[in-house]
């Protein structure tokens, strides 16, 4: 049995300024000239089956542009007879049961199973036994239905999920999306022939049964120079994986320059030089300041380097401040942004979800410390 597995697609999602020719912020074009070229391949191979692990689309509401691109594709496959089973993520499901599914309108499309009530769903097509898990409304609820997951005899077994996994390296790094679920890895199966994962942006072969398809884009620099794709399974006697890559705009993160020890004329011939050793032609570039003085910074004369710039599709710069701690009057000192934070919760009058809002600011403010 051949089976696509694709997740992340994000669709809507923009970022930047730049604009197409067409007057459409160019990365919401990547995004769609990806998903379609991920459609074509469907097309053209002709699996028996497509799984999209979640994240269809980049938002709850997405705009009437992003859901007709989304049907258009989807109404090829429709028409191709190839079964396509795709489950909510933490992107488009609302935190709110009331206010409804933007999956519903896929409902009447002949071969298309959306997956989004917040429940486990089993389908069967061919030999496959599909055991889907959409994004939950509670951990607790996402435990119950992988607890009753269990393997169909005589099928092949699948099981998706849009989930993130305790106890994977890499995961631990990338933690803090919006409305997340997080399971710990041993909570996948060996029982079943083939996991399905989508949310981690990556990749990545978790364990023997289980992927992660990772993004077809590039959404953030956590992701500069990922290959992008999906894979292409095959189960029979043994599972075998091919990840086919897509072609998208390249993201290139060029590390980071130490101003320390430098004027900020040498700062500007720093990332000047930086810029012209590289291909950076409508790409997405970032170059980082490390340990700068606010001095220095405003110091740096710009133009030189918007020149060099302007060809990429965008280009910005980091910094980490290099500042020395003043005592204060009473010999108070400015604290850290956690510690500032506590200080200040502490003293809000706060009355609802108080302890919610606390820890996600913490869970926040911790990573972006880091």
């Amino acid at each position: 049995m051949k089976i696509l597995h694709v997740s992340d697609t994000h669709i809507g999602y923009s970022a930047y300024h730049k604009i197409a020719e067409n007057g459409i912020n160019q990365r919401e074009m990547d995004v769609y000239n990806s998903f379609k070229q991920f459609i074509d391949y469907a097309i053209k191979s002709n699996p028996d089956l497509i799984i999209h692990s979640g994240d269809l689309f980049d938002s709850v509401r997405p705009s009437n542009r992003a859901l007709s691109q989304a049907l258009n594709e989807l109404l090829r496959i429709s028409e191709a007879e190839i079964p396509m089973i795709i489950i909510s993520g933490n992107h488009e499901t609302p935190k709110l049961r009331e206010t409804g599914s933007v999956f519903r309108i896929f409902e009447h499309l002949r071969n298309i199973y959306p997956i989004y009530k917040g429940k486990l769903e089993e389908i069967e097509i061919g030999d496959a036994f599909i055991h889907a898990i959409p994004h939950c409304y509670s951990n607790d609820e996402l435990k119950k239905n992988i607890e009753m997951a269990k393997p169909k005899d005589g099928h092949i077994n699948i099981e998706v999920m849009h989930v993130g996994i305790i106890g994977i390296k890499e995961f631990s790094y990338t933690r803090g999306d919006f409305n997340e679920q997080i399971i710990p890895s041993g909570n996948l199966s060996q029982e079943f022939d083939y996991i399905a994962l989508g949310h981690y942006h990556r990749a990545t072969n978790v364990t023997e049964n289980a992927y992660y398809a990772g993004s077809t884009e590039h959404f953030s620099f956590k992701e500069a120079g990922e290959k992008k794709g999906f894979y292409e399974i095959e189960i029979g006697n043994s599972l075998k994986t091919n990840f086919i890559e897509l072609k998208v705009r390249e993201m290139i993160d060029m590390g980071y320059i130490n101003c320390q020890n430098l004027s900020p004329e040498e700062i500007e011939k720093e990332i000047v030089k930086t810029l012209q050793e590289n291909d950076i032609e409508r790409k997405i570039v970032r170059i980082y300041l490390k340990k700068i003085d606010r001095s220095k910074l405003k110091g740096i004369v710009w133009d030189r380097i918007k020149r060099i710039a302007s060809s990429t599709l965008h280009f910005e710069i980091g910094y980490e401040f290099f500042e020395i701690e003043q005592e204060l009057k009473g010999k108070s000192r400015i604290g850290s942004l956690i510690e500032e934070w506590k200080e200040y919760i502490a003293n809000v009058p706060v009355e609802r979800n108080k302890k919610e809002i606390e820890e996600l600011a913490l869970k926040y403010l911790s990573q972006v410390s880091s």
